[in-house]
């Protein structure tokens, strides 16, 4: 019997099915992103910045490019352009995505995609990043409490833009799987409490879902942070792949608790990774550890992102090593 291929192997595990191995998320996935997508400032074409540069959005906001964190940050020197959220229908202007050619471009990068791998198009600054993009962290937060009903609608623009540019995305390109940014914590906790996460953003999650689905198209929600309180919320909403699955938060209980419906992206960022002079040897101890105890049931993909360095290295050698994985009975079972 043929070998799967790296994009039937990974829809094994977007279906929540034991695949033939662990996916490596680096070979077994395209990642594509066309520079007119300007959810931040487009990128200089290079690799560190396929995910943006340094200059303006579509919404009119200034970002500059952080080679240390391999991101785009909103430029502080510039002031808000929304002081006041009840005034957001005034002053947010959303792009005219009929005006773009995406026949055009998609002829025009027809070479970057494989149909062997699964392709994946990041859209970032999901409804609160783009919220706190456009006043200041304080100030979004201060909207969630104080104006929700005015802060629930925007988030109800953002929602109905970010659906009309997934229809476009899906119809002009070969991709298989479309991952929305909004990070919704930070080290040490949510940004805000599940009742407001349900209230304000699950509603508009929910179209946002239903709209992958008609398109039969998969769906990866990004979220930074300590998170795992809004795990329940989430997986209720009909989120059912996370990353980046961060490990500070409880990754094992999380697979435990969900992983015949939840599929997490991440997990191998442990902070004794990030330990001065660490050797390959020690690493790839570590991350083998890892690996053998949570990729068990299929509802993990390993990766470990640019904040640990060493670990996609050793990464590639253990999965290597581990094709035979899902062989074992005992490892198709989720941890108990």
């Amino acid at each position: 019997m043929a070998e799967l291929t790296p994009k039937e192997n990974m829809i094994r595990v977007l279906k929540h099915q034991i695949p033939e191995r662990i996916p490596n998320l680096l070979k077994d996935t395209i990642s594509y992103l066309p520079p007119e997508v300007a959810e931040r400032a487009p990128g200089d074409g290079s690799i560190a910045q396929k995910l943006g540069g340094t200059g303006y959005d579509w919404f009119g906001i200034h970002w500059t490019f952080q080679p240390h964190a391999g991101a785009s940050m909103g430029s502080h020197e510039y002031p808000p352009l929304l002081e006041d959220i009840t005034q957001w229908k005034e002053v947010v202007k959303f792009p005219d995505l009929d005006a773009i050619d995406w026949a055009a471009i998609a002829e025009r990068d027809k070479d970057k995609f494989d149909p062997q791998k699964l392709c994946t198009i990041t859209l970032l600054n999901g409804m609160f990043e783009r919220l706190h993009a456009l006043m200041g962290m304080e100030e979004a937060c201060c909207a969630l409490l104080l104006e929700p009903e005015a802060t629930y609608e925007f988030f109800g623009a953002v929602a109905d833009h970010k659906i009309k540019l997934m229809d476009k995305l899906v119809t002009h390109f070969p991709v298989d799987q479309i991952e929305l940014h909004d990070d919704w914590g930070h080290h040490t906790n949510a940004f805000f409490g599940a009742d407001t996460w349900e209230e304000l953003l699950a509603p508009h999650i929910k179209r946002i879902v239903a709209f992958a689905k008609e398109k039969d198209v998969f769906l990866r929600f990004h979220s930074c942070g300590k998170v795992e309180s809004l795990i329940p919320s989430m997986v209720e909403a009909g989120i059912d792949h996370w990353s980046s699955a961060q490990t500070i938060n409880d990754i094992e209980n999380i697979i435990k608790n969900y992983g015949d419906r939840l599929v997490l992206t991440g997990g191998m960022d442990w902070e004794e990774l990030k330990k001065p002079g660490i050797t390959k040897e020690e690493a790839k101890a570590i991350v083998t550890d890892k690996v053998l105890k949570l990729c068990r049931g299929g509802a993990l993909i390993p990766f470990g992102g640019s904040s640990v360095p060493l670990v996609n290295p050793v990464l590639e050698e253990i999965l290597s090593e581990q094709k035979d994985f899902f062989k074992n009975p005992e490892n198709c079972k989720l941890p108990v």
